[in-house]
């Protein structure tokens, strides 16, 4: 008689120990939103989504490059850097305009899982969240972090490299530049005991000694050019083949 009471009270115990991991997580995801996944309403994006789902469900993937517009650009003004320098570590693209951490741990959490898992990603998000958007840069770093578990979550093998957020606009003092700088200062402590994660910032690579974003490197201020994606893929092509090798 006291053994079924006992699994019965330790079934309560499981359930109560899983309601309260639950109701924590959703506490912190209130007081942060870039921690919230969550979808955006608009049909090119589901459309993106499907197509690359569509593209995992073929297999033969070796790295997921995952971010925003300046990722999703590869498959325009960086084209011939894709090809050149991703398309022969059978790269996919999982960079959509627009995004911030929460559209991307969405994302993440709707993507089939690939039987022979990657053995790489590389994450760029973070910039929409703040400069134009409305989280703090301390709470979008969580966000950056929340994907880098979750990616190891996935595969648990798998080599992640973060990159820090890309400087944007032309001079060191725009408000913009700060919030970018403060947000990449938290990353190294966030990230450092996540399993093979680790953090790069190639930011400094794009401007010059005064710390000045010239158009030739990106002409929006945001997007790097051609050349800048040259630079972007040189910067992180030891980490690549760190991350691919046999």
């Amino acid at each position: 008689m006291l053994r079924p009471i006992l699994t019965t009270l330790a079934v309560f115990a499981a359930m109560a120990t899983v309601l309260q991991v639950e109701r924590v997580e959703a506490q912190s995801a209130e007081k942060n939103p870039a921690l919230t996944p969550q979808p955006r309403i608009v049909e090119w994006w589901f459309a993106r989504h499907a197509q690359k789902i569509a593209e995992m469900s073929k297999g033969d993937i070796d790295l997921l490059m995952v971010g925003d517009s300046i990722t999703n650009n590869f498959d325009s003004v960086g084209a011939a850097v894709w090809k050149k320098s991703f398309e022969p570590r059978k790269a996919i693209n999982l960079g959509f305009g627009g995004d911030r951490t929460n559209h991307v741990l969405w994302r993440l959490n709707h993507l089939p899982k690939l039987k022979k898992a990657p053995r790489g990603a590389v994450v760029l998000i973070g910039t929409n969240n703040i400069c134009w958007g409305s989280d703090k840069p301390k709470d979008a770093a969580g966000g950056v972090q929340a994907i880098a578990h979750k990616l190891g979550e996935l595969y648990p093998e798998m080599k992640i490299l973060v990159l820090g957020v890309f400087p944007r606009r032309r001079k060191l003092d725009h408000p913009h530049r700060k919030q970018i700088i403060e947000l990449n200062s938290y990353l190294p402590g966030l990230l450092k005991d996540l399993k093979n994660v680790k953090f790069l910032d190639i930011g400094p690579k794009f401007l010059d000694e005064k710390g000045f974003l010239s158009k030739e490197m990106m002409p929006d201020t945001t997007h790097p050019s051609e050349k800048g994606h040259e630079i972007w893929a040189r910067a992180i092509e030891p980490e690549l083949d760190r991350m691919l090798a046999d």
